[in-house]
C-alpha cells in the first residue's frame, strides 16, 4: 500500500466536506452530459490529471486527451471510427499517460460528489469504452487499464475495481456497477492505471447512473477431483447485479456446504446444486453439476449368469495397466493383468479391478503454511511489524489477518483454517520485478527425472492492480506471471507442474512481476512441493452365479403304436420355459429332451415315453371234431387277453378260441400291456356236418332242415326216385318235411341238392322220420 493511496482518500474527504457544506454547487441532475454532446471538462464531469488538446492537429502525446467525433482528428495513426451514440457525436479521446494512477473522468462539474440519490437505494454505473490504436494487442501492457472510485457508496458489484479496454476488433464495450448509495450524494471516478508507452490509447462515451440495479446473473466453474477418492474437488460460484448483499450461499447433493463467499471446496466426485438470494429475493441457482474424476476406470456392470456359464468382464481408463482379484479365489482369472476377463465362478463372486500407484502426498516445502512463524523461507522483502498508517513497500509478515497488520488492507484469514498464520506482503514497486516475494531457503532434496507439482494460495489485500507472481525453480519459470484475483480476500490455487530431469535438489522462488505503486497487495499460504498426483483407481463388479435347476414335468403314460401323442408342455411344472427335442413320435418308444430357453438357470431335462407294440394276431376257423371253433394265432401271446363278440354284439369268450354254431360276423379284440386290437371276421357256415335228418313233430328238436347259417341260392329235396319233392330258392330252415305242394311226404329217405352263393353246390341224404 502506497502514500499516495491515502493521501487521496484524504483529498476526497476534503472535497466532500466542501460538497457537503455547500462551498461547490452540485447539479441537481444524478448525471448530465453523459454522451459529451452539451460540453467538455466542467460540464457534468471533470477531467483532473489528461490536459485538453485543443485545436486539433491530428497528433498528440501520452497525457492528453480531446472532446472529438473521430479518433483519428485527435491523432492521425489513431483507428478511425464514429462515437458510441450516434456514430457521428462526441467522445473524450485519451491518450494514455505514461504516469500510473491518471484520473480521466470523474462526476461533476468540478471533479466532486452529485446530488439526487436516496441512502439505500441501488444505481448502476456505466460508460463505453474502445480502443483507438493499432498498438493495442492481447498483451495486458499494451490496453488501457480503467481503475474506479466510489465515494459514499456500498455493496459495489462486480467487485473489480478495474476493467482492460477491449481489443480493437471488439469495437465499443459497456462496462457497469451496480451499488447501494450510502449518502444522498455520490462519487466516482475513473483513472488510468497502465503507464505503457504502447498502445494504452482509448475512447470513452455514454456515461450514465441510473437507479436499479444490474440484472442478477450468475455463473460457476468447477475443478475436478483429481483422483476417484480424492477430495480435491471445488465449485465457484461467480455473481454479478442484482441487490447486495448477496445472502449465503448453498451447495447441496453429494456434500452439503452454505458459507458468504460461493466458493466450495474439499468436494469429492458427485452431483451438485448451487444457489442464492440477493436482497431482493432474486435467485441464482444451477443444478446437476456433476464432478468427475478424470480417466476413471469403466468397468463392467454388475451380470446375473447361471452356474456352468462363463461371462465377459472388461475395464478401461485408470493409467492403461491392471490387475484383476476375485473374492472369493475364481482360478478362471489365467492373466489377470489383462484389461478383459472371461470368468466363470461357480459361486456368486466379487472381481476387483485396480490401476496405478498413489504418489506419495508428502510437502517437500517446510512452514509452507507458515504455522511456524517467519521460518523456513527466504524473502527480499523486508519484515515490518506495523505499516500502519500509509503502509511500506517491499514489506511483508506472517500474520492471522491483513486487516490486523495494516488497516487499508482487507480482512480476511489464512487459507488452512481461517484462523491461522499467512504471508502478507505489500507490493515491491521496483520495475525490474525481480525482488523475491518468497524462497524455498534451503534447496530441497528431490528425485530426478520425477514428476511435482509446486503450488500455493494467493489472495489479494486490495482490490487495484493485482500482483502478478512468477514461480522459477532452479532459475527457470515454470509459467508466465499468473494474476491474483481481483475480488480480496479470496483464496485461489496456484499450481504448476515441475519435472525434476537430472536435478535432485529443487530452489524454489516466487516473484511479483507487477510493480505499481497503487494496489499490488496480496497474500500467500499454503505453499507446497509434492510428487505430482498420480491416482490409484479401484472399482469393484459383483457376478451373481444363480444354481442350474432341472425342470420337472409329469409323466406320459405309455400309448399304443399309432396313437394320439398330445403336444409335450413347453413350461415346467416349476416355471422354465423351453423346447422339446426329437419329433414326437408315436409309433416307438422315444426318449425327448427339454431345452430351456436361454436366460434362465435351467439345465436340460429327459422325459421318456413308451409306446407299447399293438398285439398282431390273426383269426382261423375251422372244425375241431363236431365243433366249429374261431381261433386267434399270435407269435407271442403270453400277455394276452381276448373278448369274443357274437354277431350280436354280445359277450360269448375271453379264451383264445370259441366255438361257434350260427354263421355272421364275429369280433375278437386282443389286448397285450394295455394295448388292444380288434378283428372281425364274417362265418358263413358253422358246421361240421349237414343234418342227417329231421324229426317233424313240434318238439322243438330238428323239426326242419335249418341252413340258416349257410348263403343258400337254391334247394332240392329229391324222392328215392329222383323226382323233385321240394324245390326253395334263397332257402333258410322252411322245410320241415313237406312238398312243393305242402303236403306232408312219408317217412324214408331222401336226396338233397344245395346251391350255396358261396360255396360249392352239396348233395347228399337226409331222412324224415315223424317218430315221437
Amino acid at each position: 500500500m502506497k502514500i499516495y493511496y491515502s493521501f487521496f482518500f484524504k483529498k476526497i474527504q476534503i472535497l466532500l466536506c466542501l460538497v457537503i457544506f455547500g462551498k461547490f454547487s452540485v447539479n441537481s441532475q444524478i448525471l448530465t452530459n453523459g454522451n459529451f454532446e452539451t460540453g467538455g471538462s466542467g460540464v457534468g464531469f471533470f477531467v483532473h490529471d489528461y490536459t485538453l488538446i485543443n485545436p486539433l492537429t491530428g497528433t498528440s502525446n501520452p497525457g492528453f486527451y480531446a472532446r472529438t467525433t473521430n479518433p483519428t482528428l485527435m491523432n492521425s495513426n489513431y483507428i478511425s471510427g464514429g462515437d458510441h451514440t450516434t456514430g457521428s457525436g462526441n467522445m473524450l479521446v485519451v491518450d494514455g499517460s505514461t504516469l500510473a494512477n491518471r484520473f480521466i473522468w470523474t462526476t461533476s462539474d468540478t471533479g466532486g460528489a452529485i446530488g439526487g440519490f436516496t441512502i439505500g437505494s441501488t444505481y448502476t454505473f456505466s460508460y463505453w469504452i474502445k480502443s483507438v490504436s493499432n498498438d493495442v494487442t492481447s498483451v495486458e501492457a499494451t490496453r488501457a487499464n480503467i481503475g474506479l472510485t466510489f465515494v459514499n457508496t456500498s455493496n459495489i458489484s462486480p467487485t473489480a475495481l478495474n476493467n482492460l479496454a477491449p481489443l480493437p476488433s471488439q469495437g465499443w464495450q459497456q462496462v457497469s456497477y451496480s451499488f447501494v448509495a450510502t449518502a444522498n450524494n455520490v462519487l466516482i471516478r475513473l483513472r488510468t492505471i497502465n503507464n505503457g508507452t504502447i498502445g494504452n490509447d482509448f475512447a470513452l462515451d455514454d456515461f450514465s447512473i441510473t437507479e436499479g440495479g444490474l440484472p442478477f446473473v450468475g455463473s460457476y466453474t468447477s475443478i475436478n477431483p483429481a483422483c476417484p477418492n480424492s477430495t480435491d474437488g471445488s465449485i465457484n460460484v461467480n455473481l454479478s447485479g442484482g441487490s447486495l448483499p448477496y445472502g449465503t450461499f448453498t451447495l447441496s447433493g453429494t456434500a452439503n456446504q452454505t458459507n458468504t463467499t460461493g466458493i466450495f471446496s474439499g468436494l469429492t466426485e458427485g452431483t451438485y446444486s448451487i444457489s442464492v438470494t440477493d436482497a431482493a429475493g432474486q435467485v441464482y441457482s444451477q443444478s446437476n453439476i456433476v464432478l468427475v474424476a478424470p480417466n476413471n476406470l469403466i468397468l463392467s456392470n454388475p451380470i446375473t449368469i447361471c452356474e456352468g456359464e462363463a461371462t465377459p468382464l472388461s475395464v478401461s481408463g485408470g493409467n492403461g495397466t491392471y490387475t484383476w482379484t476375485a473374492n472369493p479365489t475364481d482360478n478362471s482369472i489365467t492373466n489377470p493383468n489383462s484389461a478383459t476377463q472371461n470368468v466363470s465362478p461357480s459361486v456368486t463372486t466379487t472381481y476387483t479391478v485396480t490401476s496405478g500407484v498413489a504418489s506419495s502426498t508428502t510437502n517437500l516445502v517446510f512452514n509452507g503454511d507458515f504455522s511456524l512463524g517467519n521460518t523456513g523461507f527466504t524473502t527480499e522483502y523486508n519484515q515490518i511489524a506495523d505499516p500502519n498508517p500509509f503502509g511500506v513497500q517491499s514489506s511483508y509478515d506472517i500474520v492471522t489477518n491483513p486487516n490486523s497488520w495494516f488497516t487499508a488492507f482487507a480482512s480476511f484469514g489464512d487459507h488452512t483454517s481461517g484462523t491461522g498464520n499467512l504471508m502478507v506482503f505489500d507490493g515491491s514497486t521496483d520495475p525490474t520485478g525481480t525482488i523475491k516475494a518468497w524462497c524455498s531457503g534451503t534447496p530441497i532434496a528431490v528425485l530426478p527425472n520425477k514428476s511435482y507439482t509446486f503450488s500455493y494460495y494467493v489472495a489479494s489485500a486490495a482490490p487495484q492492480n493485482p500482483a502478478k507472481l512468477e514461480v522459477l525453480i532452479n532459475g527457470i519459470s515454470l509459467a508466465p506471471p499468473v494474476t491474483a484475483p481481483s475480488t480480496t480476500g479470496v483464496w485461489t490455487l496456484v499450481s504448476h507442474v515441475w519435472n525434476s530431469g537430472t536435478s535432485t535438489t529443487a530452489d524454489i522462488c516466487i516473484y511479483d512481476r507487477e510493480f505499481v505503486d497503487f494496489g499490488n497487495d496480496f497474500a500467500l499460504d499454503d505453499i507446497s512441493l509434492v510428487e505430482t498426483l498420480t491416482c490409484l483407481y479401484e472399482k469393484t463388479v459383483t457376478v451373481t452365479v444363480n444354481p442350474q435347476v432341472i425342470p420337472t414335468f409329469n409323466a406320459v403314460n405309455p400309448i399304443c403304436v399309432g396313437e394320439t401323442l398330445n403336444a409335450l408342455p413347453t413350461t415346467s411344472l416349476n416355471g422354465y420355459i423351453g423346447s422339446w427335442s426329437p419329433a414326437l413320435n408315436n409309433s416307438a418308444t422315444t426318449t425327448y429332451t427339454f431345452t430351456p430357453n436361454a436366460g434362465q438357470c435351467a439345465t436340460t431335462a429327459t422325459l421318456t415315453i413308451d409306446v407299447s407294440p399293438v398285439p398282431e394276431f390273426s383269426i382261423i376257423e375251422g372244425c375241431n371234431g363236431t365243433n366249429y371253433t374261431l381261433s386267434a394265432v399270435e407269435n407271442n401271446a403270453s400277455n394276452s387277453s381276448y373278448e369274443w363278440f357274437n354277431p350280436s354284439n354280445n359277450l360269448i369268450s375271453n379264451e383264445a378260441s370259441v366255438i361257434i354254431s350260427t354263421p355272421g360276423i364275429y369280433r375278437l379284440i386282443v389286448t397285450d400291456d394295455g394295448c388292444s386290437v380288434e378283428e372281425t371276421i364274417n362265418v358263413l357256415a358253422p358246421f361240421c356236418t349237414i343234418q342227417k335228418g329231421i324229426s317233424p313233430n313240434n318238439d322243438g328238436r330238428n323239426d326242419n332242415f335249418d341252413l340258416a347259417s349257410y348263403n343258400v341260392n337254391n334247394l332240392k329235396i329229391f324222392n328215392r326216385y329222383g323226382t323233385i319233392a321240394y324245390n326253395k330258392s334263397g332257402y333258410r330252415d322252411e322245410w320241415f318235411g313237406q312238398s312243393n305242394k305242402g303236403d306232408e311226404l312219408p317217412d324214408g329217405t331222401y336226396y338233397y341238392v344245395i346251391d350255396f352263393a358261396d360255396l360249392e353246390t352239396k348233395t347228399g341224404w337226409i331222412y324224415i322220420s315223424r317218430e315221437q
